[in-house]
């Protein structure tokens, strides 16, 4: 393991090139004799570090830090065995999400967003409060603790709030934030200003969003280099217009261009939840899947030209209450699966009727169609299910889902109370095993939002969970590479445009005989989102091979030599 400093290199890296040439002497007079003929030597470059060939890069690389400040690192665990400890408390993560009238569409709000906001290289979290209590901004102190900044940066606002979302719309470099509002409070936009503050500008963006706002997500569907936003709600309203696509204008301004987009309301009543940007069809262009209560959810395909086409195949996209969404290369075969998560009951599955009949796996057939996977893989069932992530938990080169679940309320069954949240370990031969309580999560709390993410940044994924009218939970993973178990390698990309977190670009690492591929995203879980960067497990893999870069607008990066078990960071230059 390298030590914890990071390093940096640039296009083209060379060490050291040295020419040796050995002076050639010649005997003087009529001397028939001759010196032998001398040799010029030319030494070969030695190149140390990563090495990259087409677009230009600046590589930095990091070694796995972690902490031993906190439970999850001060005691000894089986190295042979994926394990989990609740160290939320020990964290600093003392608030508690507050909703005290909350039913109904207010029972489905909340969340959280990751990312690094203050630049200083840890992932951070805004978490929504509640009626009872303000969004906190929780600064990762880079120890094993968060610290809550929301008052000095501005953004401790206290209301009904629901699916945040960081994403640099303005390409400054800085992390800017969308907060979604229900029950007739307001979304808000805040533009970050450096120095760990934010404005609201959301009077001054254009933004003008009634109603229920449920998620944001960040996205550049037009390929003009800077974020867009869509925007869902939730509503009983049988009539009316709902702004999903806000374009950015480039001014710090957006323009609502639902219409122009060809995205219609799904349904008479506007049930959207979920919306993921993501090349599904492997053409360069990140189309839309939005996972829509009540049988409505959608497949919408990028036509390169601003506008979306409804594809969506009914006889497989058969979700009945679509909540959460995963989107990921599950098995490593170059395209994009996709997971959704619903309701089920766990013992009587007909219970609920039309509602019963749980979560969906699509896989798709590398052309932008899917095929029903549910029950081969042993994902439907996971109870009152909303936000899911996939991330390779136990670093062995394959993806695991992450399920939160639970629900109360009026005519809500009472099963649905302490549903655990699951987590479905990839077994190797593309099904799942139910394996939770086998690695220490044993959590009945109301989840909604999650991350899953290194926040200590020792090499592993832990997870965070926003809970309804509860205290949040963080699950630190530690059965990673820190124990001396699988390695990984952990990538973060920097674009020279205006999308400076690169969201659309694809990577793949290839490693002994396995290629795996990352798209970044912004996004959603449900009500949250990841941070925008690439983890992956390696397995027992010593070495990889190549890292391929594709851009957001096509171009392409290869490096080679890069160490496993680091983090590093591409910035295009």
């Amino acid at each position: 393991m390298k030590n914890n400093n990071s390093s940096s290199y640039s296009f083209p890296l060379i060490l050291s090139f040295s020419l040796a040439l050995i002076a050639i002497t010649s005997c003087g007079g009529g001397s028939e004799s001759k010196a032998p003929a001398e040799k010029i030597v030319v030494e070969a470059p030695v190149l140390i570090g990563p090495q990259v060939s087409g677009i230009p890069a600046k590589i930095t690389v990091e070694a796995p830090i972690g902490s031993d400040s906190h439970q999850c690192h001060s005691v000894e665990t089986n190295e042979q065995s994926l394990q989990f400890t609740d160290i939320t408390e020990q964290a600093g993560l003392t608030f508690s999400h507050e909703m005290p009238n909350g039913d109904g569409v207010l029972g489905m709000s909340g969340g959280v967003a990751a990312g690094d906001f203050d630049n200083d290289g840890w992932v951070d979290l805004y978490a929504i409060g509640g009626e009872g209590q303000a969004n906190v901004l929780m600064k990762n102190q880079g120890d094993g603790t968060f610290t809550d900044m929301a008052n000095f940066s501005g953004v401790d606002q206290q209301n009904k709030g629901s699916g945040p979302a960081f994403g640099d719309f303005n390409g400054d470099g800085l992390l800017d934030l969308f907060v979604g509002g229900v029950g007739g409070d307001a979304a808000k936009l805040y533009v970050n200003q450096g120095n760990d503050k934010y404005l609201d500008i959301t009077e001054s963006s254009g933004l003008v969003l009634p109603g229920n706002n449920f998620s944001g997500t960040w996205t550049d569907y037009d390929k003009d280099g800077d974020l867009d936003l869509f925007v869902t709600h939730w509503t009983e309203e049988r009539s009316g217009y709902f702004a999903y696509f806000w374009k950015n204008n480039g001014d710090s301004t957006f323009s609502d261009v639902t219409f122009e987009t060809g995205i219609k309301n799904t349904s008479n009543a506007d049930k959207t939840l979920t919306a993921t940007f993501s090349d599904i069809n492997n053409d360069g262009w990140v189309d839309l899947l939005l996972v829509t209560d009540y049988a409505q959810t959608r497949l919408y395909q990028n036509n390169k030209d601003g506008t979306f086409k409804d594809i969506t195949d009914h006889d497989v996209i058969t979700d009945n209450t679509g909540m959460g969404s995963a989107v990921a290369d599950y098995d490593n075969d170059g395209d994009l699966d996709w997971f959704v998560t619903a309701i089920s009951f766990r013992d009587e599955p007909a219970t609920l009727g039309w509602l019963s009949p749980g979560n969906r796996f699509y896989q798709n057939q590398g052309d932008g169609t899917f095929l029903d996977k549910t029950d081969e893989l042993g994902v439907r069932h996971s109870s009152w299910a909303w936000a899911t992530c996939f991330s390779d938990f136990n670093n062995d080169g394959l993806q695991d889902l992450f399920v939160v679940n639970g629900m109360y309320g009026e005519n809500i069954d009472e099963m649905f109370l302490d549903d655990p949240s699951r987590l479905f370990l990839a077994n190797g031969d593309g099904t799942f095993k139910e394996s939770s309580i086998d690695v220490g999560i044993d959590d009945t709390s109301m989840g909604r939002g999650l991350v899953c993410f290194d926040y200590d940044k020792d090499g592993d994924q832990d997870i965070y969970i926003a809970n309804y009218d509860e205290a949040p939970k963080l699950f630190c993973n530690n059965g990673g590479s820190a124990s001396g178990q699988n390695n990984f390698i952990n990538i973060k990309l920097i674009d020279s445009t205006s999308n400076t977190q690169a969201l659309g670009a694809r990577i793949y690492v290839q490693s002994a005989d396995v290629r795996q591929m990352r798209e970044l995203t912004s996004g959603n879980n449900y009500v949250s989102q990841n941070p925008v960067e690439a983890h992956f497990g390696l397995s027992k893999a010593s070495e990889i091979t190549s890292i391929r870069i594709v851009w957001p607008d096509g171009e392409e990066s290869i490096v080679t030599q890069v160490d496993i078990n680091q983090f590093v960071t591409i910035e295009r230059i």
